[in-house]
């Protein structure tokens, strides 16, 4: 098991990492453009975009000319664009340079005041440089610590370029993610509870009344537009219960707004366990040891609970973790249904803005997100069912 969980979890780095660098690449076939903000291109000179691109390691001195353009009275060869009668002094780096440079930075220590603030003056430093300075015996914030003040290491992803200028992209992704997390578990919880009940309910009663109503919800929450359900909810919410329209954290009271996102998110999530709950388990009420079950004596309630349903919530627990993972992700449709500011929209609105620094950090979320969800699934699969077993002969599962 030991061996299983190291292989998975290497595999899944070297998954995230692959996804990442593919991302990365991809990014850094856009136009220098999207690197500046719309006041920048307007405002900056040549001499000052290129210097900025230096700063951000997409460009570098060009070292044939020193930076000055010219060589021997002529226009740098290497360095040249175009007509121009001088080069420009800086070239183009390698994306692999970019890309180990990325992966370097990736984690840097910043030093944070008594408040836990970040002290602005204090130049963050890359993990392995500030490693490798106090091996050999010198403090890279030396003079620079004073009473209070701490040196942490932070996850760096770069700053963002347009959406939220000047912000750090985990920053970002922290807020949008609580905000995300908090109604994205709620729903969950309602709808795993609401979901397992009522399926069970349904495969107990099969063929009954309560079993069509339940199949009529499945059925209408899966063939009636998402927008249409949401409408419906926000006019029969806002009008019978008076509940806000919209989601607003500086109201009087917060809570309330909070609802119907929440009842949004879990109307899907509750007909999805419902189907899967009945399904599993009309599977399982017609195997052979639940007739054996029967035979001995036992109640209808133990059957049901002891055996049945503990058989057939293995195949929903393998989606389990991915479920809880994926909160932060939120939802595209109702966080912007109802003006959450969560999660859900924010890739689509980095792509818009070209913000190439938060797209690229949102999608090692979801990536890291993702995987991490399947490879805990299958271990909650094992805690739930001894006789699972990951790895076998030729350790394959």
């Amino acid at each position: 098991m030991v061996k299983y969980i190291l292989k998975r979890l290497l595999q899944s780095l070297i998954t995230v990492l692959l996804v990442l660098s593919v991302v990365f690449f991809l990014l850094r076939m856009m136009p220098s453009d999207y690197f500046f903000t719309e006041d920048e291109l307007i405002k900056f000179t040549e001499e000052q975009k290129y210097a900025k691109l230096e700063r951000l390691g997409l460009m570098e001195i060009c070292k044939t000319c020193g930076g000055k353009g010219m060589v021997e009275d002529k226009a740098c060869p290497n360095c040249r664009e175009g007509d121009a009668a001088s080069g420009t002094g800086y070239r183009n780096r390698s994306v692999f340079a970019q890309l180990g440079d990325f992966f370097y930075q990736m984690v840097e220590m910043r030093v944070f005041n008594a408040k836990g603030k970040e002290v602005k003056t204090a130049t963050p430093v890359a993990l392995p440089a500030y490693l490798s300075q106090k091996a050999g015996g010198t403090d890279p914030f030396e003079g620079t610590l004073k009473e209070g003040y701490s040196v942490r290491a932070c996850f760096n992803l770069g700053k963002s370029i347009r959406l939220e200028k000047g912000q750090y992209v985990t920053d970002v992704i922290a807020q949008k993610m609580s905000v995300s997390m908090e109604i994205g578990l709620i729903a969950l919880a309602i709808s795993l509870v609401l979901g397992v009940v009522l399926g069970v309910l349904q495969a107990r009663y099969k063929d009954g009344v309560f079993d069509h109503i339940g199949t009529g919800y499945t059925v209408v929450v899966n063939a009636v537009p998402r927008l249409v359900i949401y409408t419906v909810i926000m006019i029969a919410g806002s009008s019978l219960f008076a509940l806000p329209m919209r989601y607003d954290a500086t109201a009087a009271n917060p809570d309330l707004t909070k609802v119907l996102p929440i009842v949004c998110l879990s109307m899907a999530s509750t007909a999805g366990y419902m189907l899967w709950t009945r399904r599993y388990m009309v599977d399982e009420l017609n195997k052979d040891y639940i007739r054996l079950a029967k035979l001995k004596g036992l109640s209808t309630r133990k059957v049901m609970f002891r055996h049945v349903l503990k058989n057939a919530f293995v195949p929903l627990a393998q989606y389990l973790p991915a479920s809880v993972l994926l909160t932060v992700g939120g939802s595209l449709l109702v966080e912007t249904f109802f003006s959450v500011p969560g999660m859900g929209p924010e890739l689509t609105k980095a792509i818009s803005r070209y913000d190439l620094n938060l797209v690229q950090g949102i999608v090692l979320l979801y990536a890291t997100m993702g995987i991490m969800g399947v490879f805990l699934g299958d271990l909650l699969m094992t805690l739930i069912d001894p006789r699972i077993k990951l790895t076998g002969k030729g350790d394959v599962r």
